[in-house]
């Protein structure tokens, strides 16, 4: 129901296997991130009351106040279990967000090791700071692996 609510251009970007995030700027441009290719410009373009109807929307699905005083909207969508970035004026110049779909593979750290990503020593070293319950700190880039590596 609720991805019918974001209108067909949307649902139908959701529902595509290549497809791992969905973007809409505050110029209102679709945007879609395909895996092996890339972002595009769908050539769709959101009025701000459509984007906005769609953050206000996700809002009350996870019982949230979207507002100028609440303008930032992080939800995951129930069911399919997209995260969702929703941010509304004063912080932005017009509403936008950003729906992006759950990993379809899992990495283990092995397969950073086996990929040459990491390093034996730092595979090693992240097993038994996570085994410590230490803290550790990811930081990267919007599509840079931050969640899935976490999720190693």
């Amino acid at each position: 129901m609720l991805r019918t609510a974001m209108g067909p251009a949307i649902a139908l970007a959701l529902e595509e296997a290549d497809v791992v995030e969905v973007m809409v700027n505050p110029d209102g441009k679709l945007w879609l991130d395909r895996h092996g290719t890339g972002r595009a410009d769908t050539g769709v373009v959101l009025t701000p009351q459509e984007s906005e109807r769609i953050i206000r929307l996700v809002a009350s699905h996870v019982r949230a106040e979207a507002s100028g005083s609440s303008p930032i909207i992080s939800a995951e969508l129930p069911e399919t279990g997209e995260r969702f970035e929703g941010v509304l004026p004063p912080v932005s110049l017009a509403p936008c967000f950003a729906i992006r779909k759950p990993a379809t593979t899992t990495f283990r750290l092995s397969d950073y090791v086996k990929a040459q990503i990491a390093s034996p020593l730092m595979a090693k070293v992240l097993t038994a700071a996570v085994s410590e319950a230490r803290s550790i700190l990811i930081a990267g880039g919007t599509g840079s692996g931050k969640t899935t590596l976490a999720n190693a």
